[in-house]
């Protein structure tokens, strides 16, 4: 499974020391059943109960189990652990999250012998 490290311009800061390394593996089908189900809830709508899945949810929920570590400490975190980086630590592993999603691609269609076409209509 593939992993990238990246540097957080901010990183983590849990007691007195700055975490600053970041690490994040590639997607199971687990993590992104499980994100859903995490980015699940009933609410009441005109009476009747429906399952919404919020987008933001699913995204911090899988964004989450993929982070490896932020220095010496090991993930899964927990969505509050995440909501204590900045802005600018969440975009960069955002980013680096959706290069490793498109490299993992590209090599998945590569090795089927498959190039990326538009869906036929």
């Amino acid at each position: 499974m593939a992993t990238v490290t990246l540097t957080l311009r901010d990183g983590l800061t849990i007691g007195e020391t700055v975490h600053r390394e970041a690490e994040i593996r590639e997607a199971t089908a687990g993590d992104v059943l499980d994100a859903m189900a995490e980015a699940e809830r009933v609410v009441i709508v005109e009476g009747n109960p429906e399952l919404l899945q919020s987008p933001a949810r699913m995204a911090l929920a899988l964004l989450r189990r993929r982070v490896v570590r932020i220095g010496t400490f090991e993930g899964p975190f927990t969505p509050e652990i995440i909501k204590r980086l900045s802005a600018a630590d969440l975009e960069a592993l955002q980013h680096e999250s959706a290069r490793l999603d498109t490299a993992s691609l590209k090599e998945a269609l590569s090795t089927a012998g498959k190039t990326p076409s538009a869906p036929a209509e």
